[in-house]
């Protein structure tokens, strides 16, 4: 079995995909070849299952989401990884700033609280910590506006991808993009988790 994401899913390789349907194909196939179907078949047919079955969650797990999709699809397009992924997407900069920002107020902030000697002076730490909460809520909404903005780009990319305009430097754009609101989303979740538990 070809292991590359769009082939397992017999799906033409492109930036957008029917959820969906990927959804029903994945329960079918997985249904079809789940290890538990073949717990008395011999050694070998068990591993051939269980290979497929890993095979499938994989291509699932990398088409269903667009971040992992894009980069799927580049290196297939391209036969490489994207260069500087680093190199912040144009147009985020001030969101970069503001996240970065906002995550060393969390960490001054959590530090504080943590090393706060009792209960009186982790009270008064209350209101920084609902100002730091607004703060995170604001940030989480403009990164939730940015994600719909990059789903519009993605529709854009994918009409014009299956024209036959397969622009890579506009799909490793749309891939740094995802990247990083993927790694800011998951930097705050980070932040509301410490929150909760310290």
């Amino acid at each position: 079995m070809n292991s590359e994401p769009f082939s397992v899913f017999d799906l033409e390789p492109a930036p957008a995909v029917d959820t969906a349907a990927l959804k029903e194909r994945f329960a079918r196939a997985t249904a079809e070849s789940h290890p538990d179907r073949f717990a008395q078949a011999s050694a070998p047919e068990r591993a051939e299952a269980e290979t497929r079955y890993s095979t499938l969650n994989r291509a699932y797990q990398i088409l269903v989401d667009p971040r992992a999709r894009l980069l799927a699809l580049f290196e297939l397009s391209k036969g490489q990884k994207p260069s500087d992924i680093q190199r912040i997407p144009p147009g985020t900069m001030d969101l970069f700033i503001e996240v970065g920002r906002t995550c060393q107020e969390f960490d001054k902030f959590l530090e504080r609280k943590r090393t706060a000697g009792g209960a009186l002076e982790r009270a008064g730490l209350m209101a920084e910590e609902l100002g730091l909460q607004d703060a995170l809520a604001e940030l989480r909404l403009k990164l939730e506006a940015l994600g719909t903005t990059l789903e519009s780009d993605l529709a854009a990319l994918d009409l014009r991808w299956r024209s036959g305009d397969k622009d890579l430097t506009a799909l490793e754009a749309l891939y740094r993009k995802y990247s990083y609101l993927s790694r800011w989303r998951q930097q705050l979740e980070e932040r509301e988790i410490a929150l909760l538990t310290d």
